[in-house]
């Protein structure tokens, strides 16, 4: 007769809270899991290396979890003890960032091969979280079924739960707290979603906790495949890359390289060392604005047109290349007739972790890495520009490639990172490369710390005793050089924390920045309140220390079943 009761009323309307518990597990993991990516892209880069590591760890814990979950479950079961578990896990998340840059910091340096550096400071980031989430769904199976009849029923319906969870959590986090929210806030709020979903099953205790750990975090903490594209021509050769699809195409006498998609390079096999791409004749100007250059440097590697072209045309000169996908360069050695040099230094790395860690300076900094379909965000943020400025010599010039407009619906992705620019250096200078401002297009930021203005004029006579002759071409037509006052007030200051590079991408794809009602703009703090920081982390260990023992006593070790009708 047990196998084949009824679920009596009291335990239909205590399903509703499994539901919720389930729910908001399976969304705050998925969550956790794509924020936890800006965390480590700025040290680690944007790799299969960091996806595959967030992607492997999370499925690993919820596995694991899966696992002791269910064994936990049949030994003693109640809805107190689940709901001090996820508790628990929502604590660990509020102190995530209180810690996660040490354990990054930790695990880039901790193990001897490179590749596997984001695995270890993903597993210490996620596992915990992981694996406590992971006990909540065989858990909330056993306390909702009352019989062998309905188990299929209970435990399809919750795990289906979990899964619109998920769904819920990935898209939510994507498209609307990214680009809205810095990265502690999220986590924060997911820590705090957590831990009051939690309270529908837990006592006095927690809920004086919450409001202890509510007050602390008042204090201002934000101091701290198959090919689908076409392409015209003749495809000669495609590729899966560490990070994109690579297409290699020959049409009319230029051959082009495509990378998912987007061309980044073409040359003209008769005259290799000719520009065929019109923008890339800017990369000359910043020889115009520091004429005794000798060490340059290419963020972004390509067909190496650009790297092989200043070769020839400055003799002098020696030329460093930061390209992070092997299978690019592999591809210009063999399309575009890249060789060996002993002026030209490559370097296959994320160019923000290379610079970290590289102590030479550069006269002339070339960013070439940005994309129309594509920008890879830890490369316009106010910190990478000071760590950018630290690998400069005192007169050295950046020229940044930035695809956009100047004016516009188009336009707030330039002026972002024209606005973050200045405040490391304040000398900038605007080259279109088409006439009318509102158009996209390659745009040219020219910039520095050196106090000597320049016009187009004096511009313009440098270029003619220049080797690069053909930006006096360029500089001959008025609106190459923008002289207007390019507007900020309504772009947001790029950082780590708060960096919305999505969404100041759609414009590119016909789709405009919504900037929502916020009343102010994330501004740069000069430096870290590490004594507010370290007061609000000492706080919540002690508050953690605190529920740990009470949870333990109370719940863990009580004797008494809290059953699912004590929690009607």
């Amino acid at each position: 007769m047990a196998d084949t009761q009824t679920i009596p009323k009291f335990h239909q309307n205590s399903l509703w809270h499994l539901r919720i518990l389930t729910f908001v597990s399976g969304s705050v993991v998925m969550a956790l899991e794509i924020v936890t990516s800006r965390i480590l892209t700025p040290v680690f880069g944007s790799t299969i290396y960091t996806w595959g590591s967030l992607i492997g760890v999370i499925l690993s814990g919820l596995s694991l979890g899966y696992f002791l979950g269910g064994r936990l479950a049949d030994k003693n079961p109640s809805f107190d003890k689940i709901c001090g578990i996820v508790f628990s896990v929502g604590l660990f998340v509020v102190g995530m960032p209180f810690f996660a840059s040490s354990i990054v910091g930790f695990s880039a340096f901790a193990l001897p091969t490179a590749q596997y550096t984001p695995l270890l400071a993903t597993f210490l980031l996620l596992i915990v979280p992981s694996v406590l989430l992971g006990f909540v769904s065989p858990y909330a199976i056993k306390l909702g079924t009352s019989s062998l009849q309905n188990v299929g029923n209970v435990s399809g319906n919750l795990y289906s739960v979990a899964t619109i969870g998920s769904i819920l959590g990935t898209f939510l986090t994507v498209f609307v707290l990214i680009p809205n929210l810095a990265v502690n806030q999220i986590i924060f709020g997911l820590g705090i979603t957590l831990i009051a979903v939690s309270l529908i099953g837990l006592k006095k205790l927690p809920k004086a906790i919450v409001v202890i750990i509510v007050i602390v975090l008042i204090v201002p903490w934000y101091s701290f495949p198959t090919n689908t594209i076409t392409h015209n021509g003749v495809l000669l050769y495609e590729t899966e890359t560490l990070f994109s699809h690579l297409d290699i195409t020959q049409f009319g006498n230029n051959i082009s390289m495509y990378l998912d998609g987007m061309r980044h390079s073409s040359m003209n096999p008769d005259k290799p060392l000719d520009l065929v791409i019109d923008y890339t004749e800017y990369f000359h100007l910043g020889m115009l604005f520091n004429p005794s250059a000798s060490n340059v440097l290419f963020v972004g590697g390509g067909g190496f047109t650009g790297p092989k072209n200043f070769l020839v045309l400055y003799p002098d000169i020696k030329v460093d290349v930061i390209e992070i996908d092997p299978g690019v360069v592999e591809a210009a050695r063999t399309y575009f007739g890249l060789q060996d040099d002993p002026r030209l230094k490559i370097f296959v790395d994320d160019a923000r972790k290379h610079l970290s860690t590289f102590d030479k300076k550069y006269d002339l900094v070339v960013l070439d890495a940005y994309a129309a379909n594509y920008v890879p965000y830890h490369l316009m943020t106010d910190e990478f520009f000071e760590i950018l400025e630290e690998r400069m010599e005192p007169d050295g010039v950046v020229v940044s490639n930035v695809i956009g407009s100047l004016e516009g619906q188009n336009s707030q992705l330039a002026r972002a990172i024209y606005k973050t620019m200045k405040e490391t250096f304040p000398v900038s200078y605007i080259f279109p490369t088409e006439s009318l401002p509102t158009n996209i297009q390659n745009i040219m930021i020219v910039s520095s710390n050196n106090p000597y203005e320049f016009d187009r004029i004096t511009l313009l006579e440098l270029a003619k005793n220049s080797p690069a002759d053909y930006l006096v071409d360029e500089l001959s037509r008025q609106d190459h050089f923008y002289e207007g006052i390019v507007k900020t007030s309504d772009v947001p200051f790029l950082t780590d924390q708060f960096n919305p590079s999505e969404v100041l991408t759609n414009p590119l794809t016909n789709k405009s920045y919504m900037q929502e009602s916020q009343g102010k703009q994330i501004e740069k703090k000069e430096h870290q309140n590490d004594s507010i920081n370290l007061g609000i982390g000492t706080a919540l260990s002690v508050v953690a220390v605190v529920w740990l023992f009470y949870f333990r006593k109370e719940i863990w070790n009580s004797s008494s079943l809290t059953s699912l009708k004590k929690n009607k």
